[in-house]
């Protein structure tokens, strides 16, 4: 995956004790952010920018069939959390992923 920066993001869950075998790259509030940020809509967006590597947003909306202002607003939440970043290319703004997979810790509730 040329696309992406990092190899792997490890994500983490506010209140959760660190796991020192797996540093923590994003921070999330609740496991219902992360489901509402790494929606399965917003994975397949992902995927769009992996194996089509659009060259600007509006490619990008096209490709998946989605309004460009929704497509920038979700860019512009992933690129928050650090997930994505956004380059400047010919056509306008490239999207770039940061990271080539996710890995999600989650403590068992006690």
């Amino acid at each position: 995956m040329k696309n992406a920066k990092q190899p792997r993001c490890v994500i983490g869950i506010k209140g959760q004790t660190p796991d020192p075998d797996y540093p923590v790259d994003i921070w999330f509030d609740s496991l219902k952010s992360v489901a509402n940020v790494l929606s399965k809509e917003n994975q397949q967006l992902l995927k769009v920018i992996v194996e089509k590597e659009p060259q600007s947003v509006t490619e990008l909306a096209s490709l998946t069939g989605r309004a460009v202002s929704n497509v920038s607003r979700t860019l512009k939440t992933l690129g928050k959390y650090n997930l994505v970043e956004m380059e400047k290319s010919p056509n306008g703004l490239a999207v770039k992923l940061q990271y080539q997979s996710m890995l999600l810790l989650i403590q068992p509730l006690e």
